[in-house]
């Protein structure tokens, strides 16, 4: 199992897409996930997620947006919480990260379902693999689904030594 570059990716490919990856290019951060997102917009790429990634998606930019407005002094869940139940009144006033989901979404990226028995059934990934919960589904959503994937875009080291899988990493990360 080789990480490749993003850049090298082939046209046409089917890939799992993981969070960072669509956190990158909010943060502007990479020109090659940049080129990632449009070619998946062009539908030159089959761009695939589960509700795991937008979750997570939705709960980094937030946090990003809370920090980036002074809010919060440091990009930390328990800080963004504290501040949102001091501050109600003003929780419409972080509205930069649903516009990101959104924009996400509308690029194309297909949604693939997590239900209970997938929930239940990666418990072999976090045992077999040493895998967090969230990457568990990751990989079972790819082996499990109706179409297998077997490539995914990750700026996460945490799947390189999974077998079978070929990880597609961004290398001009700033």
């Amino acid at each position: 199992m080789a990480i490749h570059d993003l850049a090298a990716l082939p046209a046409k490919s089917q890939v799992f897409v993981d969070t960072n990856i669509f956190f990158l290019h909010f943060q502007g951060r990479s020109a090659a996930v940049n080129a990632f997102i449009t070619r998946i917009a062009l539908g030159e790429i089959s761009a695939y997620v589960n509700i795991q990634v937008l979750s997570d998606l939705m709960h980094k930019l937030m946090m990003a947006e809370a920090f980036a407005r002074g809010y919060i002094a440091r990009p930390r869940a328990i800080e963004l919480r504290q501040w949102l139940q001091a501050h109600r009144q003003q929780a419409q006033t972080l509205s930069q990260y649903q516009q990101q989901c959104e924009d996400t979404l509308a690029i194309g990226v297909k949604v693939l379902i997590i239900g209970a028995k997938l929930m239940v059934d990666t418990k072999d990934e976090r045992a077999n693999y040493g895998l967090m919960t969230g990457d568990s589904l990751h990989v079972g959503t790819m082996q499990r689904k109706s179409i297998t994937l077997s490539d995914i875009v990750t700026y996460d080291g945490d799947f390189a030594h999974l077998i079978g899988l070929e990880v597609w990493r961004p290398m001009d990360v700033v």
